[in-house]
């Protein structure tokens, strides 16, 4: 369903999943709060492009993840797979930071499951078809993985994120 407005939505059970698409920057403060009045279980904010500012106000009023428009098409799917099955989805978007913010679990401890077998399979080298194929996922799920790892660690590349996140992590890669 489709509605120019949250006020055109009409009224019915919580919604498994809202994504709102601002038409503009300068409407986004007000419909980030106005949209967490809307029942659903999980929301999702459309971005023009990557912005870790937005991404950390939009997971500050309780989205799911944020979507850059700039994203592959297989990626974008994947992410809203991710948030309907109860993950989230806030890529990295600036070299060194979280929009997770700063505090709390460390970084392999925000990783799902999931995202932690993926990196296990990257300590080890695999390539993203060799991890798809290892734990039976499509390859645009294991790069949404491969980047929800990199945010985590705040790293430009796979060997960067597999050494930050093994140091000072107690029994996170024993053998």
């Amino acid at each position: 369903m489709e509605a120019s407005s949250l006020g055109d939505l009409p009224e019915q059970p919580e919604l498994p999943l809202l994504i709102v698409d601002p038409a503009s920057s300068s409407e986004l403060a007000d419909l980030l709060a106005e949209a967490a009045l809307v029942p659903a279980k999980r929301r999702l904010l459309m971005a023009p492009e990557r912005d870790l500012g937005l991404a950390r106000r939009a997971r500050a009023h309780g989205y799911s993840g944020i979507l850059p428009k700039t994203d592959e098409g297989p990626l974008m799917v994947a992410a809203i797979k991710l948030v309907l099955a109860g993950g989230e989805y806030f890529p990295c978007f600036d070299e060194g930071e979280s929009p997770m913010g700063s505090g709390g679990p460390g970084p392999v401890d925000r990783l799902s499951k999931r995202q932690r077998e993926v990196l296990e399979e990257m300590r080890v080298g695999r390539t993203n078809k060799e991890i798809a194929k290892s734990l039976g996922i499509s390859i645009a799920t294991v790069k949404l993985h491969v980047q929800a790892v990199l945010g985590a660690a705040g790293a430009r590349n796979r060997t960067e994120a597999v050494t930050r996140l093994s140091q000072g992590t107690t029994g996170a890669f024993e053998d």
